[in-house]
């Protein structure tokens, strides 16, 4: 076989190739995404016990998604072609301090794993086609995006919107928690909220793409389909108007201020 072909059917010889891993606080379970051989785009999620060296296969799409075809949300898409990504499944994942939870979509369907004792569970209760959802440290509450609105899921399996309240509730160019064109396109970074240490508030990104120019895009590959709408910040146009506010499980919201004005990006957030 060809070095091309076997570099197309690899994904750039990516593919069986463990990524995306994650130590726990205590050195004790390692967590990562790995497919099943070179040629097959399907990951699935994984955890390495340090003691005994074992490998234990946590997650399987094929066998959570009832071996059905993926139906990607467009966020999602969006976020994966800004990550250049090329593979299926269990592509990206959030977990707590101690790697004992880990959560992740699948068909814009929620899922949490607890990868001590390899339990799964979901698809959990959302509003709509779920999105980077990451657990808080103590592994308690999972938060994720929904739509434009951020969502924090409960132990118990109930959920709220946390953020936007008031105007922004309704305003459709008004994003939270996910990562504006440049600052996933340019600057890598790919999430647009995060956790504070102790799990009772969030920093979350606020995007408001009103200034950027439309453009409409056609699916080639579905010509029958409408052409979408997309806020694209070309060169010389505004770019989306970028806000870091601090949002309590309570609802009180503190804004982090800087002169927005001389540093417009967003790059990032620790």
């Amino acid at each position: 076989m060809s070095f091309p072909r076997r570099s197309a059917r690899t994904r750039r010889f990516t593919l069986g190739r463990p990524r995306g891993l994650r130590v726990a606080a205590d050195g004790s379970r390692v967590a990562f995404l790995r497919s099943t051989a070179g040629d097959d785009p399907l990951h699935s999620l994984w955890v390495l016990d340090v003691a005994d060296g074992r490998e234990r296969l946590v997650a399987d799409p094929r066998v959570l998604l009832g071996g059905g075809p993926e139906d990607v949300p467009q966020a999602e898409r969006d976020r994966r072609e800004r990550a250049r990504e090329s593979a299926t499944g269990i592509v990206t994942y959030g977990a707590d301090r101690h790697l004992r939870t880990a959560a992740f979509a699948l068909s814009g369907q929620l899922f949490v794993a607890d990868l001590v004792d390899g339990d799964v569970r979901g698809p959990l209760p959302a509003p709509g086609p779920a999105v980077a959802p990451w657990p808080a440290p103590s592994g308690g509450r999972i938060a994720f995006v929904c739509g434009r609105s951020l969502h924090v899921g409960e132990a118990d399996g109930t959920h709220r919107r946390l953020a936007p309240t008031g105007p922004d509730a309704d305003d459709a160019a008004v994003s939270w928690g996910l990562a504006e064109f440049v600052a996933a396109e340019e600057m890598g970074r790919l999430r647009g909220f995060w956790w504070g240490p102790g799990g009772e508030r969030l920093a979350v990104g606020r995007v408001d793409e009103s200034p950027v120019p439309a453009w409409y895009l056609a699916n080639p590959a579905d010509p029958a389909s409408p052409a979408r709408r997309v806020a694209y910040p070309a060169a010389g146009a505004a770019n989306a108007d970028v806000a870091l506010l601090v949002v309590g499980l309570d609802g009180a919201t503190t804004e982090v201020a800087w002169d927005r004005s001389s540093f417009p990006y967003l790059a990032r957030v620790g």
